[in-house]
C-alpha cells in the first residue's frame, strides 16, 4: 500500500559548509509529493519529489538571506528555471533490525542522477534519516576546492549534509 507523504510535515534540512574557514549556512526544501511503500506494517519501497522552489536558509535574515536563496536558485547552483525538482526513487529497501531500514535509490538532480543510501528510523508514521551527499557528483561544481584550486578560505565543501523528515 502506497501512503503519501504529509507535505506540511516532511521535508528536506540541509548544511552546507566552507571548506577551510568554520562557515557553514542552513535550511529546508519542501516536498512537491511523495509516497512511502508500506506492506504489513514494514517499509517496502518508495519516492518522492523534492520543490526546488522552496530552497531556503533558515539561518540569515533580510538581504543575505535573499541573496543566498537567489544563489542557490541560480544557475550557480541548482537552475531552478530550468530543473524546478529533484527526485529520489527507492530501488533497495532491507529491514535492519527494530524500525531502522537502508534505503537504497536513485536521486536526480539536475540532469545527473547518482544512487545514495540512507538509514531511516521509524516511530509511528514518520520516518527521519540523514545523508551526506557529493554536490560536485551531479554537477554542482560551483565554489568547489576539487575544481577551482584560487578559492583559499572561499571554497565551499563539496559534501552537502541532508536530514530527511518523511511523515
Amino acid at each position: 500500500n502506497a501512503a503519501d507523504l504529509d507535505l506540511s510535515k516532511s521535508m528536506i534540512s540541509w548544511v552546507g559548509k566552507k571548506a577551510v574557514v568554520d562557515s557553514k549556512h542552513m535550511g529546508n526544501v519542501k516536498f512537491k509529493s511523495g509516497s512511502l511503500e508500506i506492506k504489513d506494517g514494514k517499509l517496502t519501497g518508495g519516492s518522492a519529489v523534492a520543490d526546488m522552489n522552496t530552497i531556503n536558509a533558515t539561518d540569515l535574515e533580510g538581504e543575505w538571506k535573499g541573496k543566498l536563496e537567489g544563489h542557490l536558485k541560480n544557475d550557480d547552483f541548482f537552475k531552478v528555471g530550468k530543473y524546478p525538482t529533484a527526485s529520489f526513487k527507492a530501488t533497495s529497501v532491507k529491514a535492519q533490525g527494530d524500525n531502522k531500514y537502508k534505503v537504497t535509490g536513485d536521486l536526480k538532480i539536475l540532469d545527473a542522477t547518482n544512487s545514495v543510501d540512507v538509514v531511516l528510523t521509524q516511530k509511528g508514521k514518520e520516518f527521519t534519516g540523514d545523508l551526506t551527499i557529493n554536490r560536485t557528483k551531479w554537477g554542482l561544481k560551483y565554489g568547489s576546492g576539487s575544481f577551482f584550486k584560487s578559492l583559499g578560505d572561499k571554497a565551499i565543501a563539496d559534501d552537502i549534509a541532508l536530514e530527511l523528515k518523511l511523515v
